[in-house]
């Protein structure tokens, strides 16, 4: 079993690319995906017709250049509305009358859009405090970037996918070298290939947990409410997840083709419920499925401890399943070697 898992390690440790794969790319993934999905100090064209005797549209245009949070420019009204967005003019084109505002816009552009409805509401709350609106969270705040909203799903699905192809192709890569065909000819038993094969890769996954939620809060300064050392642990669970998964996929498959194969049925499902899409909003009782997604029970729990702020005794439901799920795919994979030794 020791002998497997220090095998596993230094064919890791002598791969560049799969040690790559493992702590390299979720670190540069991590930093794309936050200069993306970061705080974005975009600042809009919006077009408005000053030739317009509106008393509203004079004050608001007088709030917008004080502001100066817009760049405001004159309509040309040689072009529709409509028009004038689709030929890139302007990001929004703003027409006034007695019935209120009409904002146009080319598309539902989040980061456009909400550039611009900032701006209006600005304008609006400077002009009339009491018009100001006020929206508070409980959890979380309307100032918190796209990243840091989705950092806990962020880290669990790159985790989870990652370490999934790794595990998966590295032991069919054993297979097809023969190294698991000689390997069963010998007296050992399924259960010591399981446990060595899951050390192995067991060892790169607590590296792997680690080191993104280090980088993620420290370096990237994401939010914690909770403590960071319990994001670890179910990081860990979900790496350790994905290696049993992996190991189970690998033995039904012939080659990587195959193992790349199973990503849309066992891996892409489990994001769409991982939170990506809040569960209770999933019509035709869709969200019960996401019971039996093991990443489901990591992305809630590392919502609990990175968003709501839980401690270790509330996320343990989570941590539970985790451990019942990791348990039973080491108790098929061990049936799964032991099926593949036999033919």
């Amino acid at each position: 079993m020791l002998s497997i898992a220090k095998r596993i390690i230094k064919q890791i440790l002598h791969d560049k690319r799969s040690l790559g794969l493992i702590l390299i790319v979720p670190i540069l993934l991590l930093t794309l995906l936050f200069l993306l999905l970061g705080k974005n100090s975009y600042v809009p064209t919006v077009a408005i017709d000053k030739s317009q005797q509106n008393p509203i549209m004079i004050i608001m245009v007088s709030e917008f250049e004080k502001l100066n949070t817009i760049n405001l420019i004159d309509m040309d009204t040689s072009f529709s509305d409509k028009q004038f967005v689709t030929d890139k003019k302007a990001d929004a084109v703003i027409n006034f009358s007695k019935d209120g505002m009409k904002i146009t816009m080319f598309e539902a552009d989040t980061v456009k859009l909400t550039a611009v409805t900032d701006a209006v509401k600005s304008a609006v709350a400077d002009l009339s405090p009491q018009s100001q609106i006020n929206i508070d969270f409980v959890y979380g705040s309307a100032t918190e970037s796209t990243f840091d909203s989705l950092a806990f799903l962020l880290l669990s699905v790159l985790s989870f996918f990652l370490v999934f192809i790794i595990a998966g192709i590295s032991f069919v890569r054993e297979r097809t070298s023969n190294t698991l065909e000689r390997l069963m000819r010998t007296p050992v038993h399924a259960i010591s290939v399981v446990t060595g094969y899951s050390i192995g890769f067991g060892i790169f996954a607590i590296i792997q947990s680690t080191l993104m939620i280090l980088f993620a809060k420290f370096v990237l300064k994401t939010p914690f409410a909770g403590e960071w050392w319990i994001a670890t642990i179910i990081m860990l669970l979900i790496a350790i997840t994905a290696v049993m998964l992996g190991i189970l996929v690998s033995v039904i498959s012939k080659t990587e083709f195959q193992v790349m194969q199973f990503i849309p049925v066992l891996v892409v499902p489990q994001i769409f419920f991982s939170g990506l899409i809040p569960i209770d909003t999933l019509p035709y009782n869709l969200g019960y499925l996401s019971r039996v997604m093991p990443l489901y029970y990591g992305g809630m729990g590392l919502k609990g401890v990175m968003v709501y702020g839980y401690g270790f005794s509330e996320v343990l439901p989570n941590i539970l399943v985790l451990c019942g799920i990791i348990a039973l795919l080491f108790l098929v994979c061990i049936l799964a070697v032991h099926r593949y030794r036999r033919s």
